[in-house]
């Protein structure tokens, strides 16, 4: 005589109906908050690329703004036998350097002038050496050129994207603010250029504003 097994009905039960609705429910609770952790960090880490790159721009550009802000002034050419010293004369915010290739047809910003002394001797006037910072507006974004003429001219994009035209500034020593156009004593100390830079992701950050700061070098 063969004995049956009777099967446990519990055994073959499978989900209720209100058990899948609360595990569906559960499912989309934590679905749409990993969502929106996701979106958070993936916007976050866009709108934090976009910012390292145009700090990046900003700093290269600002390389060459304090390398050419410390090296302003320009000397005289009449020796000052009281002083043994050329003294300085205008040496901001001078007539451009001639706007050709790249850099054709843009505005100039600022335009920064220095004496380069080649002699061994000291009565000897040096050579003037000027270097214009030039804005270039288009539909994409303005660019600002570094062109440099006297010796060893050279034209250089030193900033792209940017919103409007650069805003040139002179302060003296004390930080109080001057004209840009003194000569001797008034020659600025500290001279900035004011940047905004448009948003480089397409995704309508607001624009990057940044000063450029240099300070003078020779007294």
């Amino acid at each position: 005589m063969r004995m049956s097994r009777r099967r446990d009905p519990a055994a073959e039960a499978g989900f209720t109906l209100i058990e899948l609705v609360v595990t569906v429910a559960i499912v989309g609770v934590v679905v749409t908050a990993l969502t929106g952790v996701v979106l958070s960090y993936l916007r976050n880490t866009v709108d934090t690329q976009a910012r390292l790159s145009e700090s990046h721009d900003v700093q290269f550009v600002s390389a060459y703004w304090q390398r050419d802000v410390a090296s302003i002034g320009v000397r005289s050419s009449s020796y000052d036998t009281a002083t043994h010293s050329f003294p300085l004369t205008q040496s901001v915010d001078l007539p451009a350097c001639p706007l050709t290739g790249d850099a054709a047809g843009a505005t100039p910003a600022a335009t920064l002038a220095w004496s380069e002394h080649d002699s061994l001797t000291s009565t000897d006037p040096g050579t003037t050496v000027k270097v214009t910072y030039a804005y270039q507006s288009s539909a994409e974004g303005g660019r600002l050129y570094r062109v440099r003429c006297g010796s060893r001219p050279a034209t250089v994009e030193v900033a792209d994207r940017l919103a409007d035209a650069p805003v040139l500034a002179c302060a003296n020593g004390a930080g109080d603010s001057i004209s840009c156009t003194g000569s001797g004593d008034d020659v600025p100390v500290v001279v900035t250029l004011a940047l905004s830079i448009h948003d480089s992701t397409g995704i309508d950050l607001p624009t990057y504003a940044a000063t450029l700061l240099g300070e003078r070098r020779q007294t």
